[in-house]
């Protein structure tokens, strides 16, 4: 037979194993940042976020962190970064990436910008600084 107090700590235990695996599946991943073009093409890049899990794709917005952000990293908001177009995509498996895109062909080199995900459990902000190579020949 178990004690009032083994009872009270397996419930305790498995209220916590509970919470932490329902906040597990509610969190996403801010992954690295996978360049598809070069110097003086329209940019294209994917990050990865992970799997949505119980989350719809109306619950995940994605978007150019605000001027505050920009300007704590010491970033101009009114550089290369400002044509930047954020949108989510979310594959039949339901794993979700951020598209990074501009209409117009990129001609810096470097691109620095900040990515804001926001879902109803959390936040992530994080920054990219991409170096994009000039085309083959």
């Amino acid at each position: 037979m178990i004690s009032h107090t083994a009872r009270s700590l397996l419930r305790a235990l498995a209220a916590l194993v509970f919470t932490l695996g329902a906040g597990s599946a509610l969190a996403l991943s801010v992954g690295e940042i996978e360049l598809h073009s070069r110097l003086g093409e329209a940019l294209e890049a994917t990050v990865p976020l992970g799997r949505l899990g119980a989350l719809t794709q109306s619950d995940v917005q994605v978007a150019r962190a605000s001027e505050d952000v920009y300007r704590s990293y010491g970033i101009d908001l009114n550089g290369p970064s400002s044509a930047l177009k954020f949108s989510l995509q979310v594959d039949s498996k339901g794993v979700a990436s951020v598209r990074v895109s501009s209409d117009q062909p990129v001609s810096e080199p470097y691109l620095d910008f900040v990515l804001d995900v926001r879902w109803p459990a959390g936040r992530s902000v994080k920054r990219f600084t991409l170096l994009l190579d000039p085309p083959s020949r």
